[in-house]
């Protein structure tokens, strides 16, 4: 049997628990089963989690859980301990975004006993360089049933993302339309006029709600302690696959892993400073209906799963 754990977590800000409840649904639709977390009571211990796995099954677990990391650690010991394997996705991976992590060699050590990881990227494995089998996603899919408007050229533009790791806004002077929510310590911030600062879109219609225009993605430091712009040349960010599913074209760093996929395939432009911009490029509309089509059907996720079962199932195999 294939399971895929999930966290319950209802206070989480909005589209926080997006890529999370994305990758849950797509594994129901292919036959899996769900482990659910609840993070508000955290009554779903790590033996009550195990307890119907045996030898055999497969338990890919959404790390992190963000619950404490004795929960982790827990986990994973139970699922193995009945002779399960257990593989761990990773959305984020704390030690490579934020410096002096207390717990970094804790987090390290639960990769190490994986039995295996799902990453971002070959450049995210290799940033790792952990010792276990490793699959790569790719793409994040981006589910969502409103149908997308036919998209019309426009030069807008957008911004859809944690406006904490966006501090270069401080500093911007053209137009931009930004769909966030201003954290408390930049409720007093004088921004440019020239931004406009919308509201966060309910998530699931969020391809279907953004205007025409080009899709930023851009990410920099807040503070010292922060690794958010160097993440950037490793992980696959969610607002790309937003922007894509929208069918928009879009601007992503040239040092991103994803930025020869955007130009070959002329999906938009790369850029190494924001001082490049505005950028010519050519974009291929029927390119951009494909991908997103591929994002919004859960495309990415089904292949990847069945990978891992593939995988894992033959392995069993091999030892039986």
């Amino acid at each position: 049997m294939n399971y895929l754990t999930h966290t319950i977590e209802p206070w989480m800000p909005v589209g926080a628990t997006k890529p999370k409840d994305d990758l849950a649904t797509i594994a129901r639709q292919v036959g899996w089963q769900i482990l659910e977390i609840d993070r508000a009571t955290q009554s779903d211990t790590a033996t009550n989690l195990s307890r119907d796995l045996k030898a055999g099954d497969l338990v890919v677990h959404q790390f992190p859980s963000y619950l404490p990391l004795t929960f982790e650690e827990n986990l994973q010991a139970a699922t193995q301990a009945r002779g399960a394997s257990f593989v761990i996705f990773i959305h984020d991976f704390e030690p490579l975004r934020l410096t002096d992590r207390q717990d970094a060699e804790r987090e390290y050590d639960l990769l190490r006993q994986a039995d295996g990881l799902v990453v971002h990227t070959s450049e995210m494995a290799d940033a790792l360089a952990v010792p276990v089998p490793t699959f790569v996603l790719g793409l994040f899919d981006y589910l969502t049933c409103s149908p997308i408007p036919l998209r019309q050229p426009a030069q807008q533009l957008i911004f859809a993302g944690t406006l904490s790791k966006a501090e270069w806004l401080k500093e911007w002077q053209a137009p931009i339309k930004v769909f966030g929510k201003r954290s408390r310590k930049w409720s007093q911030e004088a921004l440019n006029p020239a931004i406009d600062i919308q509201a966060i879109l309910p998530q699931d219609s969020a391809p279907a709600l953004l205007p025409d225009g080009i899709g930023l993605v851009w990410d920099s430091d807040s503070t010292t302690s922060t690794r958010y712009q160097a993440y950037q040349k490793l992980n696959s960010p969610h607002k790309l696959s937003l922007y894509l599913a929208a069918e928009l074209p879009v601007i992503l760093p040239s040092f991103s892993p994803f930025a020869r996929f955007i130009t070959e395939n002329k999906l938009g432009a790369t850029i190494s400073k924001l001082s490049e911009l505005p950028i010519a490029f050519d974009y291929d509309k029927a390119k951009g209906q494909e991908i997103g089509q591929q994002l919004r059907t859960g495309h990415q996720s089904q292949q990847l799963l069945q990978t891992l079962a593939q995988f894992y199932d033959h392995q069993t195999s091999k030892t039986t």
